[in-house]
Protein backbone atom coordinates (compact mmCIF):
# COMPACT_ATOMS: atom_id res chain seq x y z
CA UNK A 1 0.00 0.00 0.00
CA UNK A 2 1.30 3.44 -0.94
CA UNK A 3 2.32 5.63 2.00
CA UNK A 4 1.43 9.33 2.04
CA UNK A 5 2.95 12.34 3.76
CA UNK A 6 0.75 13.44 6.64
CA UNK A 7 1.36 17.12 5.90
CA UNK A 8 1.28 17.62 2.12
CA UNK A 9 -0.79 14.46 1.51
CA UNK A 10 1.26 13.45 -1.52
CA UNK A 11 2.88 10.01 -1.72
CA UNK A 12 6.09 9.88 0.33
CA UNK A 13 8.08 9.35 -2.88
CA UNK A 14 6.80 12.68 -4.19
CA UNK A 15 6.50 14.62 -0.91
CA UNK A 16 6.94 18.33 -1.60
CA UNK A 17 7.08 19.63 1.98
CA UNK A 18 10.68 20.77 1.54
CA UNK A 19 9.53 23.04 -1.29
CA UNK A 20 6.65 24.75 0.52
CA UNK A 21 7.15 28.38 1.49
CA UNK A 22 4.45 30.40 3.22
CA UNK A 23 2.96 33.29 1.28
CA UNK A 24 1.48 36.06 3.43
CA UNK A 25 -1.70 37.76 2.29
CA UNK A 26 -4.25 39.95 4.02
CA UNK A 27 -7.01 38.43 1.88
CA UNK A 28 -9.15 35.45 2.75
CA UNK A 29 -8.69 32.94 -0.06
CA UNK A 30 -11.67 30.68 -0.74
CA UNK A 31 -11.49 28.03 -3.44
CA UNK A 32 -14.75 26.43 -4.48
CA UNK A 33 -13.66 23.06 -5.80
CA UNK A 34 -15.64 20.86 -8.15
CA UNK A 35 -15.94 17.41 -6.62
CA UNK A 36 -14.25 15.75 -9.61
CA UNK A 37 -11.29 18.14 -9.35
CA UNK A 38 -10.80 17.13 -5.72
CA UNK A 39 -10.00 13.60 -6.91
CA UNK A 40 -7.13 14.69 -9.18
CA UNK A 41 -3.72 14.22 -7.58
CA UNK A 42 -2.42 17.01 -9.81
CA UNK A 43 -4.89 19.68 -8.70
CA UNK A 44 -3.14 22.81 -7.47
CA UNK A 45 -5.73 23.97 -4.93
CA UNK A 46 -3.98 21.79 -2.35
CA UNK A 47 -0.70 23.57 -3.13
CA UNK A 48 -2.37 26.93 -2.53
CA UNK A 49 -3.58 25.76 0.88
CA UNK A 50 -0.10 24.49 1.77
CA UNK A 51 1.49 27.86 0.92
CA UNK A 52 -1.38 29.95 2.33
CA UNK A 53 -2.60 27.87 5.30
CA UNK A 54 -5.65 30.07 5.90
CA UNK A 55 -7.06 29.09 2.48
CA UNK A 56 -10.50 27.51 2.63
CA UNK A 57 -11.32 24.84 0.08
CA UNK A 58 -15.06 24.18 -0.14
CA UNK A 59 -16.31 21.23 -2.13
CA UNK A 60 -19.05 22.46 -4.42
CA UNK A 61 -21.21 19.41 -3.72
CA UNK A 62 -21.06 20.05 0.05
CA UNK A 63 -24.41 21.82 0.19
CA UNK A 64 -24.16 22.77 3.87
CA UNK A 65 -20.73 24.38 3.46
CA UNK A 66 -21.77 26.17 0.27
CA UNK A 67 -24.92 27.50 1.95
CA UNK A 68 -22.95 28.63 4.99
CA UNK A 69 -20.35 30.38 2.85
CA UNK A 70 -23.01 32.08 0.71
CA UNK A 71 -24.61 33.45 3.88
CA UNK A 72 -21.27 34.70 5.26
CA UNK A 73 -20.09 36.15 1.97
CA UNK A 74 -20.33 39.96 1.91
CA UNK A 75 -20.65 41.09 -1.74
CA UNK A 76 -19.08 44.46 -1.05
CA UNK A 77 -15.90 42.84 0.25
CA UNK A 78 -15.74 39.74 -1.96
CA UNK A 79 -14.57 39.25 -5.52
CA UNK A 80 -14.94 36.22 -7.75
CA UNK A 81 -12.22 35.45 -10.26
CA UNK A 82 -14.42 34.39 -13.15
CA UNK A 83 -14.79 35.83 -16.64
CA UNK A 84 -18.36 36.75 -17.50
CA UNK A 85 -20.21 39.55 -19.31
CA UNK A 86 -20.04 41.86 -16.30
CA UNK A 87 -16.52 41.04 -15.13
CA UNK A 88 -13.81 43.69 -15.05
CA UNK A 89 -10.10 43.28 -15.74
CA UNK A 90 -8.30 42.61 -12.47
CA UNK A 91 -5.38 44.68 -13.77
CA UNK A 92 -7.63 47.80 -13.80
CA UNK A 93 -9.11 47.57 -10.31
CA UNK A 94 -8.75 50.97 -8.69
CA UNK A 95 -6.97 51.42 -5.33
CA UNK A 96 -10.21 52.17 -3.45
CA UNK A 97 -11.86 48.96 -4.66
CA UNK A 98 -8.70 46.97 -3.91
CA UNK A 99 -8.75 48.29 -0.34
CA UNK A 100 -12.35 47.10 0.09
CA UNK A 101 -11.65 43.52 -1.02
CA UNK A 102 -11.35 41.11 1.89
CA UNK A 103 -12.22 37.78 0.25
CA UNK A 104 -10.86 36.39 -3.01
CA UNK A 105 -12.94 33.53 -4.44
CA UNK A 106 -11.70 31.15 -7.13
CA UNK A 107 -13.30 28.13 -8.76
CA UNK A 108 -11.21 24.99 -9.12
CA UNK A 109 -12.32 22.88 -12.06
CA UNK A 110 -12.47 22.80 -15.84
CA UNK A 111 -14.12 25.71 -17.65
CA UNK A 112 -17.23 23.58 -18.15
CA UNK A 113 -17.31 22.62 -14.46
CA UNK A 114 -16.81 26.26 -13.39
CA UNK A 115 -19.64 27.41 -15.66
CA UNK A 116 -21.92 24.77 -14.15
CA UNK A 117 -21.00 25.77 -10.59
CA UNK A 118 -21.78 29.45 -11.22
CA UNK A 119 -25.12 28.54 -12.82
CA UNK A 120 -25.99 26.21 -9.92
CA UNK A 121 -25.09 28.90 -7.34
CA UNK A 122 -26.69 32.14 -8.57
CA UNK A 123 -25.44 34.05 -5.51
CA UNK A 124 -21.96 33.89 -7.10
CA UNK A 125 -23.29 36.05 -9.94
CA UNK A 126 -24.15 38.75 -7.40
CA UNK A 127 -20.47 39.18 -6.56
CA UNK A 128 -18.11 41.50 -8.36
CA UNK A 129 -16.40 39.33 -10.97
CA UNK A 130 -12.86 39.90 -12.20
CA UNK A 131 -11.08 38.43 -15.20
CA UNK A 132 -7.49 38.47 -16.40
CA UNK A 133 -6.76 40.73 -19.36
CA UNK A 134 -3.01 40.13 -19.49
CA UNK A 135 -2.08 37.17 -17.32
CA UNK A 136 1.23 35.47 -18.02
CA UNK A 137 1.13 32.16 -19.90
CA UNK A 138 0.73 29.01 -17.85
CA UNK A 139 3.78 27.01 -16.84
CA UNK A 140 1.70 24.09 -15.63
CA UNK A 141 2.61 21.19 -17.88
CA UNK A 142 1.27 18.10 -16.13
CA UNK A 143 -2.41 18.77 -16.93
CA UNK A 144 -3.76 18.88 -20.46
CA UNK A 145 -5.96 21.66 -21.78
CA UNK A 146 -6.97 22.80 -25.22
CA UNK A 147 -7.22 26.43 -24.10
CA UNK A 148 -4.22 28.67 -24.68
CA UNK A 149 -5.05 31.11 -21.87
CA UNK A 150 -5.93 28.58 -19.15
CA UNK A 151 -4.10 28.88 -15.83
CA UNK A 152 -3.91 26.41 -13.00
CA UNK A 153 -5.81 27.41 -9.87
CA UNK A 154 -2.47 28.13 -8.22
CA UNK A 155 -1.38 30.39 -11.09
CA UNK A 156 -4.73 32.19 -11.04
CA UNK A 157 -4.43 32.74 -7.28
CA UNK A 158 -0.86 34.00 -7.60
CA UNK A 159 -1.70 36.42 -10.41
CA UNK A 160 -4.79 37.73 -8.60
CA UNK A 161 -2.74 38.36 -5.43
CA UNK A 162 -0.05 40.15 -7.44
CA UNK A 163 -2.69 42.41 -9.01
CA UNK A 164 -4.71 43.10 -5.87
CA UNK A 165 -1.97 43.24 -3.23
CA UNK A 166 1.30 43.48 -5.14
CA UNK A 167 2.84 40.84 -2.87
CA UNK A 168 5.62 38.32 -3.42
CA UNK A 169 4.00 35.09 -4.62
CA UNK A 170 7.15 33.24 -5.67
CA UNK A 171 6.44 30.61 -3.00
CA UNK A 172 3.31 29.56 -4.89
CA UNK A 173 5.17 29.19 -8.17
CA UNK A 174 7.98 27.24 -6.48
CA UNK A 175 5.46 24.78 -5.04
CA UNK A 176 3.92 24.20 -8.46
CA UNK A 177 7.37 23.71 -10.01
CA UNK A 178 8.26 21.21 -7.28
CA UNK A 179 5.06 19.26 -7.90
CA UNK A 180 5.88 19.07 -11.60
CA UNK A 181 9.50 18.08 -10.96
CA UNK A 182 8.45 15.32 -8.54
CA UNK A 183 5.59 14.06 -10.72
CA UNK A 184 6.20 10.51 -11.82
CA UNK A 185 3.58 10.21 -14.54
CA UNK A 186 4.44 9.33 -18.14
CA UNK A 187 6.16 11.98 -20.26
CA UNK A 188 3.31 11.69 -22.74
CA UNK A 189 0.98 13.17 -20.09
CA UNK A 190 2.93 16.43 -20.08
CA UNK A 191 1.90 19.18 -22.43
CA UNK A 192 4.45 21.18 -24.37
CA UNK A 193 4.90 24.74 -23.12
Amino acid sequence: MRRYCEHCEYPLKTCICAHINTVSTALDIVIIQHEKEALHAKNTARLVSLCIPSTRIILANDEASMKSFSEQCVPRHSVLVYPNEGSKPIENVDPHTRSEVKTLILIDGSWKQAFGLVKKNPWLSDLQALHFASAPPSNYAIRHTTLNNALSTLEATAYALQCLENIDVIGLYKAQSALQDMWQGPTSHRRQL
